[in-house]
């Protein structure tokens, strides 16, 4: 279950397994105790975050296999291997010199810096991922002054889900939400750090923040209408004036993703089926122009904010992230129009930004059950970004229209 260094291979589902993962449950249970007694969190985080950091027991081996999350084994192994023995499975452990530079190193790097008691199985990491969206929890509530309403964006489902696994996600998220709300506190130097990372960890979301950057910094587009309107032209004449690149970029993933998706009539998957029976109909999925992608962005949108639909639903948890979809665009709908908030340029430039990045996740969309994922790390942070412009301090409203006094 986690690497040639131990010899306890595989105990999953055993109470063996269990009682050895108290010991990082236990852990966090003290540190939030602590933060109690401290009155650094209220009673009714106390108990909410009690329930989150229990989570990880509850999902890997006992309400699904963790083979259905197979990537968990790599990030776990990786990390084992590196506390181990200081040597990557991947790449000889080294963070620079060719081909050494990768998401799975990285990761493992920035989840083992967390001391907690044992870092044996793919739930240890799920804990440590725990324990960084608590800090991210403690850093974000501070801006406002309702801690419950705050806690209740922590307790949407997926958030506890995909924090219950080893996997990237979190991180990504988490230095998301670092990244935008520094942004729009006017804060540069920390999210321009926070971007190398970024890249190697997921380079779409490298990509879309890098653009928020460039608006914020560079053409100050959320600081007026004419300043967004510049913003907007230059982003569309650089995209067609680079159209070539641009395509190539787009159709690599998006053939990538439906090779990676593919099932022949032999009943062969993925990219060896791909390359036996589908690759000489590649063009017919290629894009052909920038307007041509706005065009099935446009169309495969909506289909991408509410996925899985209904015909696709395989277990108990798709109904549940079908509802949490329509519950979660509800909520960015709902914080748009309070107070006008909709007129604030702030807002304007964030959902844009957030649009073009779920244009493109719609225009390389293949897998439903990896695009639920892919879709919510996009989205989660600039909802919390979007609660940040409408409840944060009133000092970075700046530019909210005036409101007739009552």
């Amino acid at each position: 279950m986690v690497n040639e260094y131990f010899d306890l291979v595989n105990y999953g589902g055993t109470l063996d397994y269990y009682i050895f993962e108290l010991a990082n449950f236990s852990s966090l249970a003290f540190i939030l105790l602590i933060f109690f007694k401290i009155n650094l969190i209220n009673v009714n985080s106390l108990i909410v975050w009690f329930g989150i950091f229990f989570s990880p027991l509850i999902f890997n081996y006992f309400l699904f296999s963790p083979g259905l999350f197979g990537d968990q084994f790599q990030y776990a192994s990786e990390l084992m291997s590196l506390k181990t023995s200081g040597e990557s499975l991947i790449n000889s452990g080294s963070l620079i010199g060719a081909d050494s530079i990768n998401a799975v190193t990285l990761s493992a790097k920035i989840l083992g810096i967390i001391p907690l008691p044992n870092y044996m199985t793919v739930t240890s990491l799920a804990f440590v991922n725990k324990f960084i969206l608590f800090i991210t929890f403690l850093w974000f509530k501070r801006f406002f002054e309702n801690e419950n309403e705050v806690l209740l964006y922590f307790l949407i489902p997926s958030l506890i889900l995909y924090s219950s696994m080893a996997l990237r996600d979190t991180l990504i998220m988490v230095i998301s939400i670092f990244i935008l709300i520094n942004l729009i506190r006017g804060r540069f130097l920390l999210p321009i750090l926070l971007l190398f990372p970024l890249f190697i960890l997921k380079i779409q979301m490298f990509a879309i923040l890098a653009l928020y950057l460039v608006g914020h910094l560079i053409f100050q587009a959320h600081r007026n209408n004419l300043l967004f309107g510049l913003f907007i032209f230059v982003f569309f004449a650089v995209s067609i004036v680079y159209e070539e690149s641009v395509l190539s970029i787009l159709n690599l993933y998006r053939i990538a993703f439906i090779a990676e998706n593919f099932v022949a009539f032999d009943g062969s998957i993925s990219y060896q089926a791909w390359n036996l029976y589908g690759a000489d109909n590649a063009d017919s999925f290629r894009l052909n122009s920038i307007f041509e992608a706005i065009y099935l962005a446009i169309l495969k949108l909506p289909l991408l904010l509410l996925i899985p639909m209904p015909w696709n639903w395989s277990n108990i948890f798709y109904p549940i992230q079908t509802l949490e979809s329509c519950l979660l665009i509800y909520i960015y709908f709902r914080l748009s129009t309070e107070n006008m908030i909709y007129k604030n340029n702030e807002f304007i430039l964030l959902t844009f930004i957030l649009l073009v990045g779920l244009s493109i996740y719609a225009l390389i969309m293949a897998n439903e059950g990896t695009f639920v994922r892919y879709r919510f790390t996009l989205y989660y942070p600039f909802l919390l970004a979007l609660l940040y412009i409408t409840r944060g301090p009133s000092k970075n409203k700046n530019n909210l229209p005036l409101l007739p006094n009552n």
